[in-house]
């Protein structure tokens, strides 16, 4: 199953003046940049990933702390760190934020089975050519393109880790027609289900 750990926090969390703060200037350069997207790589991505999963357990205090040591880490890596965009996302609202958050949440809940436009656009109370303008404005991607993305890799996983067979993982990753699985999975990955497998296990 894929998984995700997600921390947030307001601009304002520490009072409006912390990052003004001669030694917050380091992290207040992240923040400035995180509106193009970040991706975390190098020797920076596995502390990250570790304290990120770690601050789940933790509370008062002892998380706030956690989270000023996961932005000091990241901003001390400004080698393993690549933007994502050219464009920024400052201008997406909180509302907005929260929205998408709501649809990842539930396309992760419900990839494995069959999700709707209806469905998932009802979500936001919005007609289903409505919301694929605001999935495509706020991410940048086609509503069915990412739940393929989200499916296929689901079906990766699923023929890397066990010998189930490719028509169960067709279904157990919410497809229900194989041929229009094998195509999904051979335009994402150039290679049919099978020869991923036989790929990875030869590897």
């Amino acid at each position: 199953m894929a998984e995700s750990v997600v921390v947030q926090f307001t601009a304002e969390f520490l009072g409006e003046r912390f990052f003004g703060l001669p030694e917050s200037n380091a992290v207040r350069k992240l923040l400035d940049k995180s509106g193009l997207g970040i991706a975390i790589s190098g020797s920076s991505s596995s502390k990250v990933k570790e304290m990120m999963l770690d601050i789940q357990h933790l509370n008062g205090m002892e998380k706030l702390l956690r989270l000023l040591h996961i932005l000091h880490q990241i901003s001390i890596g400004a080698d393993d760190l690549q933007t994502l965009s050219n464009q920024g996302a400052s201008g997406i609202q909180m509302k907005d934020s929260e929205r998408i958050n709501k649809i990842y949440e539930y396309i992760m809940q419900n990839f494995t089975q069959p999700i709707s436009l209806d469905e998932i656009s009802g979500i936001l109370n919005m007609c289903p050519s409505t919301f694929c303008r605001y999935f495509r404005k706020h991410t940048r991607k086609n509503f069915t393109h990412f739940l393929n993305e989200i499916r296929i890799g689901h079906a990766c996983k699923m023929l890397i880790d066990g010998d189930v067979s490719i028509t169960e993982i067709c279904f157990m990753s919410g497809y229900n027609n194989i041929a229009y699985f094998n195509r999904q999975f051979k335009a994402l990955k150039h290679l049919t289900p099978k020869a991923f497998r036989q790929a990875y296990h030869n590897r």
